[in-house]
């Protein structure tokens, strides 16, 4: 048989070749992250507004059954809850919220730097409410441990200056100073607990043992659950880490048990426990009064 005259040649394979050229990177150009309430979060403020309208009728009916003289802690706790029953009305109807605009520049080694620019909504009407709502509570706890007027006035401040300074914080930008305003709000923190905290209960000594350890309990609780504030602003508004959903949630939890769990706790141990009840008399109870005094007419002294 006669093979064809093609077969007789080998196969012939073209070498393989390789490329020196390493693959070109892909740039990432630049984009917006929008970090915004959302349904979770929108539910959230409606149940604590829901929580609080409720706990301010229970507890002005509370102070509607006790003498004028023992309403002191009614009144403030009622004050506390129908505060944050209007700011968080607000809220829930979308006023009290700005935007806030970061923009993070992220480093590439083989290509053009790039950045993202972040939108995330700022809830400030919540600053006003604690603005207004914790120094009350401050009153509360130390009308409860005898705490000294002196200590109180510092807390109070110390807790401004620690809401101010997260607020400057928020707004300063996404460069290393947002941790300097961080670092201020956590010793202002401190500051709160120093006199909340150990002041207040070194001068609950003076009062029986169970007026004594319902403060520890109530200014331990207390304390632990304002930490929510520069926790949650570290990892949310500063870092851009928790969204808003999250950290509305969180905040959500801090109130509702500073401003109405502990006004329950407070109120209903004030009823059942003779030792923690707080009279209040003079002008808060009888107003300003004539007895004792002399009045001279001009017609006499003439």
């Amino acid at each position: 048989m006669i093979q064809p005259p093609f077969d007789q040649f080998a196969t012939l394979t073209a070498p393989a070749t390789t490329s020196s050229v390493a693959p070109i990177p892909t740039i990432i150009p630049g984009y917006e992250v929008y970090q915004e309430l959302h349904d979770t979060g929108k539910r959230t403020l409606w149940v604590v507004t829901v929580l609080m309208g409720v706990s301010s009728l229970v507890f002005y009916t509370l102070a509607a059954r006790a003498p004028l003289s023992k309403r002191i802690f009614h009144i403030l706790t009622s004050l506390i809850t129908t505060i944050s029953f209007v700011i968080y009305l607000a809220l829930s109807t979308g006023q009290g919220i700005i935007t806030k605009h970061d923009r993070v520049h992220e480093s590439h080694k083989h290509v053009p730097d790039t950045h993202t620019d972040y939108a995330r909504q700022i809830l400030w009407l919540r600053f006003v409410n604690w603005a207004i709502t914790t120094p009350l509570l401050f009153i509360n706890l130390a009308l409860l441990s005898g705490l000294p007027g002196a200590n109180l006035l510092i807390a109070i401040v110390a807790h401004l200056i620690m809401l101010t300074t997260a607020v400057f914080g928020i707004f300063s930008g996404h460069g290393r100073e947002r941790w300097v305003w961080l670092t201020l709000t956590c010793i202002s923190y401190l500051v709160v607990i120093h006199h909340i905290g150990f002041h207040a209960q070194r001068a609950a000594k003076s009062k029986d043992i169970q007026t004594r350890r319902f403060f520890g309990s109530v200014s331990g609780s207390a304390i632990a659950m304002l930490a929510l504030f520069p926790i949650s602003l570290a990892a949310g508004a500063l870092a851009l880490r928790l969204s808003v959903d999250t950290e509305t949630i969180l905040f959500a939890i801090q109130d509702v048990f500073t401003q109405g769990i502990l006004g329950y706790w407070l109120l209903f141990t004030h009823e059942s426990s003779p030792g923690i009840a707080l009279y209040m008399e003079g002008f808060w109870s009888h107003g300003v009064g004539n007895e004792g005094a002399i009045r001279i007419s001009d017609e006499e002294g003439a």
